[in-house]
């Protein structure tokens, strides 16, 4: 075999190689980052039946699709649990997605993004928010938290104040990975395959018609059975709102690092002292004995009233705490009206919900908007 011959061989590749990363970049252009897409579909009152899911690999929801800021756009990140993450909504449908979209009707051009996780807390949250607020860059944000810092914490609650401190945010891929797909349409294609995989997979588990309808169905049937119970008082030297006024500073310091305006909101709740009994079937809290995460372990169902007041009082201590930082605040708590027309469940919103909670916002968010843009 000639070196000649050998030579072009070897060639082969690289102009294949060239001549896939040419098509590519022209005519189809993978994102750095392409959105995992999940469809859903399933018959629940105050929300449309089919739905679709996309976020990224931190499972952040976009009303835009992310990448670089276009010019003269604002950006507002919103952060809390699951009425945050709105798993049962499509985007425009979410509160931030109205939110967005009623800045937008105002002449305010803006992209929106949200990250929420059920039974986190804003403490836990901070690490996911530094790595979001790093990559995607953004001008607000929107904290609302208050029901999983109420709910979500043990009865026997013990905290360590380092803990916000020492927690690490999701992992980060090499940065000669990152180069790489900065680059190279190629290794974004291989990349964009094999997640689409991965979503074919959850789109298996959790696509299936009516999943969540029967999901929902058998977990308040599970705390329908179970005796609601009017919890103590929670012990001054054991109190879980430390943590959760802790994670509002941590929240404070990374969004001054990042140059972001925050907004303090408490979340809004079906919870109610005069909740009646066809309320109350909506209703699905469930607050642990120890901090233990199996399955095994031992929870109790707390009176809506007791919901209702602890996170009256997480609410003034964090409007307190707002006040003495100058920064807003607005309890959402109350705002929306304790309905199951507004609440799918706790603080799952429906669609008319998610609308009532964005038109509640609207007037706090639009004037730092307006400030941004000068």
């Amino acid at each position: 075999m000639s070196s000649k011959f050998l030579s072009r061989l070897l060639l082969v590749p690289v102009i294949l190689f060239l001549g896939l990363e040419l098509i590519l970049w022209i005519f189809i252009r993978i994102p750095l980052e392409p959105l995992k897409q999940i469809d859903l579909s399933n018959e629940l009152p105050g929300l449309k039946r089919d739905v679709r899911l996309e976020f990224d690999k931190n499972l952040t929801r976009y009303l835009y699709a992310p990448g670089s800021k276009p010019p003269g756009r604002l950006r507002i990140l919103c952060l809390g649990g699951s009425g945050t993450f709105a798993m049962l909504q499509n985007a425009s449908d979410t509160w931030w997605g109205q939110l967005g979209s009623q800045l937008e009707a105002k002449g305010i051009p803006v992209e929106v993004a949200a990250w929420g996780q059920d039974r986190t807390g804003i403490v836990a949250s901070t690490p996911v928010a530094a790595v979001i607020m790093e990559d995607w860059k953004p001008d607000v944000v929107i904290g609302n938290f208050g029901f999983d810092d109420v709910v979500g914490q043990p009865v026997e609650y013990q905290y360590l104040p380092e803990k916000g401190r020492n927690m690490a945010g999701p992992a980060r891929p090499a940065g000669w990975k990152q180069a790489i797909l900065r680059i190279s349409q190629t290794a974004r294609f291989f990349r964009w395959s094999a997640r689409r995989t991965e979503a074919g997979q959850i789109q298996n588990n959790i696509g299936r018609t009516d999943y969540w309808k029967d999901t929902f169905a058998k977990m308040k049937k599970q705390v329908n059975e179970m005796t609601a119970q009017q919890l103590p008082p929670r012990d001054p030297a054991k109190d879980p709102m430390q943590e959760y006024l802790d994670g509002w500073k941590i929240l404070q310091d990374l969004c001054s690092r990042h140059g972001a305006s925050l907004i303090m909101t408490g979340e809004a709740s079906l919870h109610g002292a005069n909740a009646s009994y066809s309320l109350e079937e909506s209703l699905l809290a469930l607050v642990p004995l120890k901090n233990d995460t199996s399955q095994q372990a031992r929870v109790v169902r707390p009176e809506p009233a007791w919901v209702e007041h602890e996170m009256s009082r997480y609410a003034t201590a964090a409007s307190d705490l707002a006040a003495s930082s100058k920064l807003p605040w607005v309890n959402l708590n109350g705002m929306v009206p304790r309905e199951t027309k507004y609440f799918f469940s706790d603080v799952i919103l429906t669609d008319a919900g998610a609308a009532r909670l964005a038109q509640a916002l609207l007037p706090t968010v639009e004037p730092v908007l307006q400030a941004r843009k000068k």
